[in-house]
């Protein structure tokens, strides 16, 4: 008896038992006028977050993509990410996993009928619900990348086997999620949700304003959805871009003709200088901020 009450003690995470901080690095771009335009200079504060008023949100990190490459990516780098959801549940962090139009796959999960439970916020933004393209603040710069082709990166003999084999599993290839990729753990005290009016329902509920926003793909999902930072950052919450775990779907084919990651690169910075500031995953899980193989920048 004594024995299994010491190893169920030593099985709760320590960082439930206090209050500890969560001790961040928020890194966003100011502008500063020089005698040939602006500039913007990186400025980095720091922060110190109550981890039981802080949300993470994961954002579309589907089983499957109609991008070969994107899927490559979201398999590369979600071992890290589970990694780093680990953590945050442990430090006692809210996870909401969000797979949008894959609500299906979880209709009998306690963590989609949580969502579903939460009672209707007094406070909701209007047009919560919708997608959102752009915020005031973005009029002051120039989108630093064309997407309009959809920015798959892929090598077109091996996009086409892909399709291929989307249609052979009975997948729509033009938009073939199911699920959330499997290696991203789902536990039954997460939440499961792809509406903006959910999750807003959850975050005021729980009383959280900090939001920390991972996945993919940054420049359409991860800004756009209606739990994305744009929305989050317009309605007020303390929003954070997780910049080493997410991708954007750009193809160097298009403008401004430079590497993918590089295309990632500027998305970010145009995030730090009009939307949110941005963290990194070894501010939570230590080692060093995560990279793709492929990414020599």
């Amino acid at each position: 008896m004594q024995r299994a009450l010491v190893l169920a003690l030593f099985l709760i995470p320590t960082a439930y038992a206090g209050d500890k901080q969560l001790e961040l690095t928020l890194r966003s771009r100011v502008a500063e006028p020089t005698t040939t335009g602006v500039n913007y200079a990186k400025v980095e504060r720091k922060q110190s977050w109550d981890p039981k008023t802080t949300v993470v949100i994961v954002v579309d990190m589907w089983d499957t993509h109609h991008c070969l490459n994107a899927v490559r990516r979201v398999e590369e780098m979600a071992p890290r990410m589970n990694e780093v959801l680990e953590k945050c549940r442990a430090l006692g962090m809210t996870i909401i996993h969000a797979p949008s139009n894959c609500m299906e796959a979880y209709k009998d999960h306690p963590g989609r009928k949580r969502a579903k439970d939460a009672p209707l916020a007094k406070n909701l933004p209007k047009d919560i619900d919708k997608w959102c393209h752009i915020i005031p603040s973005e009029e002051k710069g120039k989108y630093p990348i064309h997407q309009k082709d959809g920015g798959c990166d892929s090598d077109p003999v091996e996009q086409a086997k892909h399709r291929e084999e989307l249609i052979k599993m009975g997948r729509n290839p033009n938009a073939p999620w199911k699920s959330q990729y499997h290696v991203l753990k789902m536990h039954d005290i997460d939440l499961v949700s792809d509406s903006g009016v959910e999750i807003w329902n959850v975050l005021e509920d729980r009383k959280i304003n900090n939001v920390i926003i991972l996945g993919v793909h940054t420049n359409m999902c991860v800004l756009g959805r209606p739990f994305g930072l744009r929305q989050m950052a317009k309605n007020g919450r303390n929003v954070v871009l997780m910049r080493d775990m997410t991708d954007t779907m750009y193809n160097p084919k298009q403008w401004p003709y430079v590497n993918h990651y590089k295309g990632t690169e500027l998305i970010v910075e145009h995030i730090e200088k009009f939307v949110a500031p941005t963290i990194t995953s070894d501010q939570i899980i230590g080692g060093k901020a995560f990279r793709f193989k492929a990414d020599a920048n």
